[in-house]
């Protein structure tokens, strides 16, 4: 059978936690607070108005119960992707963020931090993803992927063809806790609030 249009897809930041702006989470398995549960269901129920066939999602807790509510209202499974995994801090994991400013873009980018990875690391995990996610879109098929800051700007930054530095380089996508984004950058399309 033909495609008839490409897939649609929708790239969502795991909804809120009480880490979120106080501390660096990074791989540790931190649960949504109260405002983040609210965005996972209020996420959910603005994307069951639209055809989703695949929800793609980091196994971190935060980001499967924002995903799970998600894959229900279109009665799909979860796909599970370690590579979609937020950034791991090593040593500065669970370290207050006013205490350790960590400026990943440049003391970071190649070199991993003491225990954990760079930036280049998290854009390598994200590739095999990306692949996946291609596969589905070329098939027609709508995909949600619930992921973290970092893993979602590698991603989105992959999927419009960008390189490892012109993904840094660009300052357009910042993905907020519980939204949908359609694209990376200023031609993002905000679809949930």
């Amino acid at each position: 059978m033909p495609v008839t249009r490409p897939g649609r897809l929708y790239l969502v930041r795991h909804g809120r936690t009480a880490h979120n702006r106080l501390r660096y989470a990074g791989w540790r398995d931190v649960p949504l607070d109260a405002v983040g549960r609210g965005q996972a269901v209020e996420v959910a129920r603005q994307l069951a108005r639209r055809t989703l066939h695949v929800v793609f999602s980091s196994p971190l807790r935060r980001a499967v119960d924002t995903a799970r509510p998600i894959a229900a209202a279109h009665g799909v499974g979860l796909e599970l992707r370690d590579g979609l995994k937020e950034i791991d801090y090593g040593e500065f994991q669970d370290v207050l963020k006013a205490h350790r400013k960590l400026r990943l873009r440049s003391a970071y980018r190649r070199r991993p931090m003491p225990g954990g990875e760079s930036l280049r690391d998290v854009f390598d995990r994200v590739a095999p993803v990306r692949e996946e996610v291609e596969e589905e879109l070329g098939a027609g098929r709508d995909v949600a992927v619930v992921a973290h800051f970092w893993s979602l700007r590698m991603l989105a930054g992959q999927l419009e063809g960008l390189s490892f530095d012109d993904v840094l380089a660009r300052e357009d996508y910042s993905p907020k806790n519980g939204v949908a984004h359609t694209r990376f950058g200023r031609r993002s399309r905000r679809t949930v609030s």
